[in-house]
């Protein structure tokens, strides 16, 4: 067997049955050996290899395995490093394979080579390089084990052409099991009574409780506790968001009574989220004299912060032995907990912000989840946009939300694609931003070739919005630049792509499109001409009129 079909048969040992790619003559034999398993691993061409990137991690994120993605050296793994960025950033596994330049020409600049350990030394988790073709299934196995070990994330493996060309007789490595991280007795009781005698507590609860499958062992905990509980940024299921415990998503915006509930909190219990910088307010709400219990699989995670109490461990362990060393609330935070859950269904109760265009953002996604039942999978873009979806859609069960926590656009096309292989038996709904769709909208045509019936949604002001409301601001509306664009008919270029396709222009007439996207047997997708007022539903961008 040559070296590049070994990568591919450790892969199926490791339980990857899913590969993107953008096929390059520098890994012909991996492609070779994914032709011979097709049976085994599925294969999917796709147009560019940034999106391919973002099916995988789309993928990884709602299944929690990782999906491979094979790109050739220099140009293809520069267009990749953006999913592999966001990878990092939302702690999703992923396995990528360079086929890199012949092992005689590194190092002398040759045809599109790039120095991949420096170039993702730190955007990925790891990068490795087969010492010889012997090595390629330690090398294969090695990736799959770290993108899941402890934090997950993506590890790039770069494989010179030759060295996969070549013969090898060498055995393929055995899964090893995921270290589990137990957490200390000691500091689970100290963690336990800090809680105790908290008055104002709060949870936030991040990307591990959804990576490890945790989200009844995180309720049971904050019900026994009466804790209430924010979602980390794009984390909106981690919880039933009807649970009374539930107190709402820690958006970019957020609500005065959230922002007073957050002030007057003394004690936060970050469980599972590595505190990024749109759920902490840049870390302001970790300020001094805010006590810290922060719960994570990660020491580098945990160092980053002054926590005063600082638990490596996985989720479940963790939050069951918190749980059972809880006293039970007292009616003080009880009601706490019950005026933080009510203020979070005001604020995501339709009606309550007033649309100016004639598409109403808040009634499409009433009207949406009228339609579909809880284990729809959603799909949202960076973009001012999305924030409608994380206002008004109500989450009830996990694995049903993905999107991007690093903000890069064009993710939902592409993230369409592989949210519907990672739960090819749910629907998949994406939700799109005219901007984004440009950036990676040619991979509806790979929907269409591998038969996926998603659903897209454009959501098209013809501007970038967000930076439009910053330019009107800062210098004062009038005094924008390169923020408003000409927006194509994205329904005639889906139908030229091959999927149906729907254009309104008035929120009433979005039920029936979109019913009519629905029925379906393949990709579809609905263009909603929004008003550019309506960037976001906080106020941002009502002056933005021009």
């Amino acid at each position: 067997m040559k070296g590049g079909e070994a990568v591919v048969e450790t892969l199926i040992a490791h339980g990857v049955d899913t590969a993107f790619t953008v096929p390059g003559e520098s890994f012909l034999y991996a492609l070779e050996g994914m032709r011979r398993n097709t049976d085994k691993i599925r294969v999917v061409s796709v147009r560019q290899e940034g999106g391919g990137a973002f099916m995988a991690e789309a993928y990884g994120k709602l299944t929690g395995r990782p999906a491979a993605v094979f790109v050739s050296r220099g140009p293809g793994s520069s267009n990749a490093a953006i999913g592999i960025h966001t990878a990092m950033q939302d702690s999703t596994p992923m396995v990528v394979f360079v086929g890199h330049v012949n092992s005689k020409s590194m190092g002398r600049e040759s045809f599109q080579e790039i120095n991949q350990h420096a170039f993702f030394g730190e955007v990925a988790k790891a990068v490795l390089s087969p010492e010889n073709t012997d090595d390629i299934p330690r090398a294969a196995a090695e990736a799959v084990r770290l993108s899941t070990d402890g934090r997950p994330g993506p590890v790039v493996v770069q494989i010179p052409r030759d060295v996969s060309s070549m013969d090898t007789d060498a055995e393929i490595p055995n899964p090893s099991p995921r270290a589990v991280h137990v957490p200390d007795a000691d500091l689970i009781a100290k963690a336990a009574a800090m809680i105790d005698t908290a008055k104002a507590p709060l949870v936030i609860a991040g990307e591990m409780i959804s990576n490890q499958n945790a989200s009844a062992e995180l309720t049971d905990f904050v019900a026994a506790g009466g804790l209430p509980v924010m979602s980390a940024y794009r984390r909106l299921d981690v919880m039933a968001n009807s649970h009374a415990c539930y107190a709402g998503h820690l958006e970019i915006n957020r609500y005065e009574s959230q922002l007073a509930a957050i002030e007057a909190c003394d004690l936060v219990i970050a469980v599972g989220s590595r505190l990024d910088g749109i759920t902490s307010a840049d870390e302001t709400m970790l300020c001094i004299g805010k006590p810290l219990i922060h719960i994570y699989p990660d020491p580098e995670i945990l160092d980053r912060f002054e926590s005063d109490m600082a638990i490596d461990s996985d989720m479940k362990p963790a939050l069951d032995a918190l749980r059972r060393h809880l006293a039970p609330p007292d009616a003080q935070r009880a009601a706490r907990t019950e005026t933080l859950h009510n203020d979070f269904l005001a604020f995501s109760q339709t009606g309550n912000f007033t649309a100016y265009g004639d598409v109403d953002l808040a009634r499409v996604i009433d009207t949406m989840d009228r339609l579909v039942d809880q284990e729809t999978t959603i799909v949202t873009d960076a973009g001012s946009f999305s924030r409608w979806i994380h206002r008004y859609r109500r989450f009830e069960r996990p694995h049903t939300k993905a999107g991007p926590m690093s903000g890069a656009m064009g993710y939902s096309v592409p993230g369409a694609v592989g949210a519907k292989l990672a739960r090819p038996d749910h629907e998949v709904i994406a939700f799109v931003g005219d901007g984004g769709f440009m950036m990676t909208g040619q991979e509806l045509v790979t929907a269409v070739e591998q038969k996926l019936p998603v659903r897209i949604i454009v959501c098209d002001n013809a501007v970038h919005g967000s930076i439009l409301a910053g330019q009107d601001k800062t210098f004062g509306p009038g005094n924008d630049i390169a923020t408003v664009l000409q927006s194509p008919d994205f329904a005639a270029v889906a139908r030229a792509y091959g999927a149906e396709a729907f254009t309104v222009t008035r929120t009433d007439d979005f039920e029936a499109a979109f019913q009519k996207a629905r029925a379906a047997k393949g990709p579809s997708l609905v263009h909603l001409i929004t008003d550019r007022r309506d960037i976001a539903p906080y106020g941002e961008g009502r002056e933005a009129v021009h």
